[in-house]
């Protein structure tokens, strides 16, 4: 052991990390990936087939904790009454999105957006 922190075999083993850190397009593209896989699965991290893993993030709950109910009865209203809600699906997209971006950089979840970061930076090294 050389004992020095930045060597790729010792540092680790002392408890230090070798990885470069985090850039701030890191953790856009990190939060750019969570919230494009939430709002196309409804879950993070993505659901895997053949295999069950407990979600760390459920939409579903997160909505019934942050949104009123009213708007989950109009859309639903609007899908039975052959309205067309196209022009709301995409306001409401638009709306959880930017909701997700706030509370994945902002809660007791950034250590998910801390992960990812730290992934892509690792990846681009």
């Amino acid at each position: 052991m050389c004992g020095a922190t930045d060597c790729p075999v010792c540092g680790p083993l002392q408890g230090y990390s070798t990885s470069p850190a985090p850039t701030e397009r890191d953790y856009e593209l990190a939060l750019e990936s969570i919230v494009d896989t939430v709002m196309h699965y409804g879950v993070w991290p993505q659901p895997k087939k053949g295999e069950f893993k407990k979600p760390q993030f459920d939409l579903y709950q997160f909505l019934l904790e942050e949104r009123d109910a009213s708007y989950f009865l109009e859309l639903y209203l609007g899908c039975i009454t052959c309205s067309d809600v196209r022009e709301r699906t995409r306001r409401e997209q638009k709306t959880v999105t930017e909701m997700l971006m706030k509370h994945f950089r902002d809660s007791e979840y950034s250590y998910i957006l801390e992960k990812v970061a730290c992934e892509y930076a690792e990846d681009m090294a």
